[in-house]
């Protein structure tokens, strides 16, 4: 990894300029504006990454030297991916808040978040064409109904946690060719808080959790696909001792499309019609998402593989306005056994001018 690459910045950038440099990558590929979104929280950390070398003096000079001449002894380095090897998303989020003023001074600043609880849903064709509301059930941490999540006996008061002397995070200093890199993580005692109770509550013995299920009213957009996913802000396990509970992602699993076969927001239908009503033609009543069947017309003569398109009948389009089409595919039925008068029948149609086919 070069920073200056991942910033986009030259050799000869002002501290300011690499900050707003900075700046920018990390607002752009914030794992909140891209819910999901792996490579988005690849790039966030690359840019944090690079913001902790090119920001400290030091440390730029360094790999300034060092980071990319590959002279003798540099090697060893293998790149700045080794130089930060423990550098997760929990730090990346940290720097950020701390060089753009979200927390303050040496304590935490933040509050502790709980885990995302992802749930696996199976879906109809009416629920993924239209949308709709759907119950669904989910087993989570909530916050303990008699201390309120925060773990404590409210009668008797808190105290600061000793481990990390009320900071509610842990440093540690890392030696490199680069220079000296602090690690902040959360303290695993107050967990983030800076406090612990004095007594604890009796009821989730001091968690300030409790594992219960719960029925969630989701509402579904029209046009989900299997692997799309719905996050619900606020709805995942709660981490006690006063944290804020993670998000609840509904993330379907598989859609019964009944009948039909899906092309992208176009639903197929395989219509099964005989030799006769492919040569006659035939009107044929058609079902559609919507609980109304449409009447179709197979014109005179349809051969096998036409498709008949059905404006407005087919899947919603996910984030847009109106829907894909009902697309009607013929299939001739062929029958594999016939009777003599039948195969007579055949064998005159067959010398008849209509249906005969000339033979190279």
């Amino acid at each position: 990894m070069n920073p200056y690459e991942v910033l986009g910045v030259d050799r000869n950038a002002s501290a300011d300029q690499i900050k707003k440099a900075y700046r920018a990558a990390a607002m752009n590929n914030h794992p909140d504006r891209n819910p999901g979104d792996e490579k988005a929280e690849e790039r966030f950390k690359e840019a944090a990454r690079a913001y902790e070398i090119l920001s400290n003096p030091s440390r730029r000079e360094a790999y300034d030297r060092f980071g990319t001449t590959g002279e003798p002894g540099s090697s060893g380095m293998g790149g700045m991916e080794d130089i930060f090897g423990g550098f997760g998303l929990d730090d990346a989020l940290r720097a950020f808040m701390e060089n753009f003023g979200f927390s303050s001074g040496g304590s935490s600043g933040g509050t502790v978040r709980g885990d995302d609880v992802t749930v696996r849903v199976d879906l109809d064709l009416n629920e993924a064409a239209l949308g709709g509301r759907r119950e669904v059930q989910v087993e989570r941490n909530t916050a303990c109904g008699e201390c309120e999540g925060t773990g404590a006996d409210s009668s008797a008061g808190t105290d600061s946690c000793r481990h990390c002397n009320g900071m509610g995070r842990i440093s540690s200093t890392r030696n490199t060719l680069l220079g000296s890199f602090r690690t902040v993580k959360e303290c695993p005692i107050c967990r983030g808080s800076g406090k612990v109770p004095k007594k604890m509550c009796s009821h989730c013995r001091g968690r300030g959790y409790e594992r219960k299920k719960s029925s969630i009213s989701v509402d579904l957009p029209a046009g989900l696909s299997p692997g799309h996913y719905i996050r619900l802000r606020g709805q995942g396990d709660h981490p006690g001792q006063g944290g804020v509970p993670g998000d609840l992602r509904l993330l379907v699993n598989r859609i019964d499309y009944g009948p039909f076969t899906r092309e992208e927001d176009d639903l197929v239908y395989p219509l099964l019609v005989s030799y006769s009503q492919a040569v006659l033609g035939d009107e044929f009543t058609i079902p559609v998402p919507d609980g109304d069947p449409v009447t179709v017309k197979v014109q005179q003569g349809t051969p096998a593989g036409t498709r008949i398109r059905v404006k407005n009948h087919g899947m919603g389009r996910l984030n847009h306005r109106g829907r894909g089409d009902l697309i009607v595919q013929i299939q001739i039925h062929v029958p594999s056994k016939i009777k003599r008068r039948e195969k007579e029948i055949l064998k005159e149609l067959e010398d008849s001018p209509s249906f005969s086919v000339s033979k190279k």
